[in-house]
């Protein structure tokens, strides 16, 4: 019984380790124009900045332009409310699928 007990803390443990793993994986430096601006109030009436950012991607040899939210939350949304459409985001990234959308937490903006 004491060999089962032990199994499932190992398994918890080595379980935390990988999302630990995998949560700091999605952190990334971007280096993106802005191409919109939006600054809203979150449901605790606090506000936030969405940055509006356009990355290339490619699929199948297929290059084209996509708009990817960046949100600036909490310390962030000062320097968030500066920055202006056509300045360049330059942020440390947690990359993110939100109502399977790609988006950015921004952490940190440089």
């Amino acid at each position: 019984m004491k060999h089962r007990k032990w199994a499932g803390v190992a398994i918890l443990v080595v379980l935390m380790f990988m999302v630990s793993i995998s949560a700091m994986a999605a952190e990334s430096l971007v280096n993106l124009k802005i191409t919109g601006k939006v600054i809203a109030p979150d449901k605790n009436g606090n506000e936030y900045v969405r940055l509006i950012v356009g990355e290339k991607r490619t699929i199948q040899g297929v290059e084209y332009d996509i708009g990817v939210a960046a949100m600036a939350f909490g310390q962030n949304v000062d320097a968030a409310k500066a920055l202006n459409v056509g300045d360049t985001l330059k942020a440390i990234v947690n990359s993110r699928v939100f109502n399977g959308r790609e988006s950015y937490t921004i952490l940190k903006i440089l």
